[in-house]
């Protein structure tokens, strides 16, 4: 017995034959004692079935204990005032000198048209629980709900909704809502979405562009902001196919089946006269948006405009002159380009490019067109873009070149997610440079974690955009940018 007590004891005390590793495993099993007694009093979490669950499915789905019904498009909910209470709707209504204070069953008349019976079923259930699940489909019925009721908490929960679920097929019925429904929030994102997109993405849609109202669309052109793919031009061809797709509702086809469509539309009108005088006059305010100066930059374009006879004479021939007038000062060393003016003024003036920059590869471009000799190229070379005022030989001969040109340009990148959400966005701000001949800048260092596709908008001031002198009482007059007779709005 002894001996085998000494030989159990042996290989754990020292003193008995022990050695340093044994020594070292005595202090590894204290160690794993207070773990386990650590892991004994640490508190575990389970979730059982909860008590708003439990709420819910009884007394919302079930109706038990009830002590009013709620009436509305022709269903029933047996519900409790306790609950209703947490809207100031049902609290007023069950507190005060109401008829419907000591009624057991309250009836609802359903007046807007996007309230249904889904959504007062969830709506109705938000008093009973603290979650919400949401299609992006319904969204809009909860939100007409949720003010109805005035459930501030629902309402905050549907713009988060529609916020993160802007995109191509949502876009104009959220922005539809947030209009009717004074979402302030939701609004703005949505013009801001437009604004990234509606030359790239929604002119690939033929449904979507023809269903854009024309406030909305005026409101998007007259944007400094708005990213235009290529030059104004592009505008202008966009806003025809516009036009078209309004006028033949039944027309269905592909984005380029439709831009050309539209330009077989104009060219065969047998109607005399301009399109925006005669029987396109509801149009005139949305094709006021356009820079009209800078539809004129080259001689195929011009061509196009009086082909179309779309934008009648009394509103190109002053952005002509004006155009004209601008190109004789510069040629005769009376205009070297603006130096100093106002960001507003900058928005009003400058001409609005863009692009989209596929990869962080190297990309060298300029935009075409006539720009009273002063060729600017664009660098991307994937860290940064760059702007050179290239000295073109040919140019010299066709207008005066002198040493120093001031320019005024603000260039936007912006990098969007799946839904065409900005996810990245970084702006030079407006600058003004004098440039010399063949002199290069870095406008802008982009981060390193910048996503592709990047688009790129960039709006420049060329000119000081001096206005002809003052003309007789009674006859129109030119803005730098807009409408004859009309001003810039904004």
């Amino acid at each position: 017995m002894g001996n085998i007590l000494q030989s159990v004891m042996g290989s754990h005390v020292i003193g008995y034959g022990g050695s340093k590793r044994k020594v070292e495993e005595v202090e590894s099993d204290d160690d794993d004692t207070m773990d386990l007694d650590s892991l004994l009093h640490t508190p575990k979490k389970r979730r059982l079935n909860s008590t708003s669950k439990y709420i819910y499915k009884t007394l919302f789905e079930e109706g038990r204990a009830s002590d009013v019904s709620v009436v509305a498009l022709g269903n029933e909910w047996h519900l409790h005032k306790v609950y209703l209470c947490q809207s100031p709707y049902f609290s007023s209504m069950f507190s005060g000198n109401w008829t419907e204070t000591n009624q057991s069953q309250i009836n609802i008349e359903i007046l807007d048209d996007n309230i249904n019976i889904d959504a007062l079923h969830l709506a109705l259930g938000q008093f009973y629980k603290d979650d919400i699940e949401v299609e992006a489909a319904q969204v809009i019925p909860l939100l007409a709900t949720a003010l109805l009721l005035q459930m501030d908490p629902l309402i905050d929960q549907c713009t988060c909704i529609m916020l993160e679920t802007i995109n191509l097929q949502t876009v104009l019925q959220y922005h539809e809502a947030a209009r009717r429904y004074g979402v302030v929030e939701v609004d703005k994102a949505c013009k801001q979405w437009l604004l990234h997109n509606l030359l790239t993405q929604v002119t690939d849609h033929p449904g979507t562009l023809s269903r854009i109202p024309p406030d909305l669309l005026y409101e998007l052109l007259s944007s400094p902001h708005l990213y235009v793919m290529q030059t104004e031009f592009s505008v202008y061809v966009m806003l025809k196919a516009w036009v078209f797709l309004r006028l033949n509702h039944s027309w269905e086809g592909s984005h380029e089946a439709a831009f050309l469509d539209a330009h077989k539309y104009f060219r065969n009108r047998s109607e005399p006269g301009y399109f925006l005088e005669e029987e396109g006059k509801e149009f005139s305010l949305v094709f006021s948006a356009l820079r009209l100066i800078y539809l004129i930059y080259h001689h195929l374009d011009v061509e196009m405009l009086y082909s179309d006879r779309i934008l009648p004479p009394s509103w190109l021939t002053p952005a002509s002159m004006h155009q004209w007038y601008n190109m004789l000062r510069i040629d005769q060393g009376k205009d070297r380009g603006p130096s100093e003016i106002s960001e507003e003024e900058f928005d009003k003036s400058c001409t609005r490019c863009g692009r989209v920059l596929a990869n962080s590869g190297q990309h060298i471009w300029r935009w075409t067109g006539y720009n009273f000799g002063l060729d600017l190229v664009m660098t991307h070379d994937g860290a940064s873009l760059r702007l050179k005022r290239n000295h073109r030989t040919e140019n010299i001969a066709t207008i005066a070149q002198p040493t120093r040109r001031n320019i005024m340009y603000r260039v936007t990148v912006a990098s969007l997610d799946e839904q065409n959400q900005v996810v990245y966005t970084k702006t030079t701000g407006v600058q003004s440079v004098s440039l010399a001949k063949n002199e290069e800048i870095r406008v802008m260092l982009l981060d390193p974690e910048v996503k592709y596709p990047l688009l790129l908008s960039a709006n420049f001031l060329i000119t000081t955009n001096h206005q002809l002198p003052v003309q007789p009482t009674g006859t129109s007059t030119v803005t730098a940018v807009g409408l004859p007779g009309h001003g810039n709005r904004e």
